[in-house]
């Protein structure tokens, strides 16, 4: 048994597929099924069960997960400090944020890493808000960036900005007033993310207060086919001015700052206080919110530190 194989093995059982694991590991399918299967020989046990669909964990799979975790955590440990001895940041970071957080903050953010610490690789995981929040929980993710996530025993956070929300339409209606009311978005068709999004919890929770009833003309989880919707004349839709402004810049949507009241919410960056950071993890935590910095300066991200 070697570490090859139990990550080989780990990627492959929290991914539920061979491809995705893969994928994520930069190496092909065979050789993933090769060390899994190198193992089950070894241990005399199947690990995981494989059908059309993927695969799963036998129980002595789960046991293996378990364990192997644990020690896959231990040597990226072990190697963290004995890197940091020399003073030097180095080695992989996994980031989690929300798909509205990644579209602005990766790139420029990669382009920094880039240009001041060449020895520190990032590896981004986009999801909604709940499911980074319990895989920062779990040891997948090193970060995480959140939407009004609290501190906790469990959870270290830190707000990074209060970001205001806006009324995002077609710009083939002509220039609208830069604020609306909120009690103008009743009369709006609009396109949302459904009730498990975080997004959609916040704009249920404000028509609520309100007393308003929205209509909601179509439920979609994904940010490139709402903004589509919307580009379109299909709806408008309630999102960051970060998720649009390249849109709003090319004339081809409007983005109106919710008022009375405002509707925002808060930007959190977020990790576990079960495990300690690594000084690249450090590092891509200083540029993180140097980023933002740098975004809300120039108005591509609405908000205020």
């Amino acid at each position: 048994m070697n570490l090859r194989q139990l990550q080989y093995f780990v990627q492959t059982a929290e991914t539920g597929s061979i491809s995705k694991a893969a994928t994520r590991l930069s190496v092909a399918q065979p050789a993933i099924s090769r060390q899994v299967r190198s193992l089950e020989e070894e241990l005399a046990v199947r690990l995981l069960y494989r059908n059309g669909r993927g695969v799963s964990m036998t129980e002595a799979g789960r046991i293996l997960f378990n364990r192997a975790r644990v020690i896959l955590d231990d040597v990226r440990r072990a190697e963290w400090e004995i890197r940091e001895l020399a003073g030097v940041a180095t080695g992989q970071v996994t980031l989690g944020a929300p798909p509205t957080v990644s579209q602005v903050l990766v790139i420029p953010l990669i382009k920094r890493l880039l240009e001041d610490h060449p020895n520190v690789s990032l590896q981004v995981v986009e999801a909604f808000s709940g499911y980074v929040q319990e895989w920062l929980a779990n040891g997948r993710l090193d970060v995480a960036v959140l939407y009004n996530a609290p501190r906790t025993k469990h959870l270290e956070t830190e707000q990074l900005l209060r970001e205001n929300l806006f009324l995002v339409t077609s710009a083939a209606g002509g220039t609208p007033p830069p604020t609306v009311d909120v009690r103008e978005l009743e009369s709006v068709p609009l396109v949302l993310p459904s009730p498990p999004h975080g997004l959609r919890l916040l704009v249920d929770q404000v028509a609520g207060e309100a007393g308003m009833q929205l209509k909601i003309g179509f439920e979609i989880d994904a940010l490139p086919a709402i903004k589509e919707l919307v580009e379109d004349g299909v709806g408008a839709s309630i999102l960051p001015f970060a998720s649009v402004h390249r849109e709003v810049s090319a004339g081809r949507m409007n983005a109106r700052q919710i008022v009375n009241p405002r509707m925002s919410r808060t930007l959190v960056c977020a990790t576990s206080t079960q495990r300690p950071l690594s000084l690249a993890a450090r590092v891509v935590i200083g540029e993180l919110k140097s980023v933002v910095h740098s975004l809300v300066e120039e108005g591509t991200w609405k908000g205020v530190f």
